[in-house]
């Protein structure tokens, strides 16, 4: 029996994401300011959903993670500091061009990690593709 084949990728979080995220935060405000509501509930309202896009934001970019690899000894995360994490996929989902892994390590809550076109190539999305398939 063949082991699934290995791979190594840098991961960055997806620019387009990011921009959605900041774009429905927008929106949220846009749409307070179109209500008829007052302005003394108009005012904390946008910036509630301003701030809460903003945070959304900062936290999605501020990723530790930097590089993800699978080989023999199965999945590992490697962080800014090169710090290596031992990590167990626990499953992983294709939406359309949109790819989610979900890493769990030990009793810490499962990390997951979105792939879009925009932070994987086409070449190592297909290489992925198969060693997810294969495992």
């Amino acid at each position: 029996m063949k082991s699934a084949p290995a791979i190594a990728f840098d991961y960055t979080p997806s620019r387009l994401i990011l921009a959605g995220v900041l774009a429905c935060g927008a929106l949220a405000a846009l749409a307070v300011v179109l209500s008829g509501l007052g302005g003394f509930l108009k005012i904390p309202l946008v910036l509630l959903a301003l701030g809460y896009a903003g945070h959304a934001a900062w936290r999605f970019a501020d990723c530790p993670v930097v590089r993800m690899a699978h080989g023999e000894a199965g999945w590992i995360l490697v962080d800014r500091s090169g710090n290596e994490e031992a990590v167990e996929l626990a499953h992983h989902i294709r939406r359309g061009v949109l790819l989610v892994l979900a890493f769990a390590a030990g009793t810490r809550r499962p990390r997951r990690f979105v792939l879009a076109p925009d932070n994987l190539d086409a070449e190592t999305r297909r290489r992925l593709l198969l060693v997810l398939a294969a495992s």
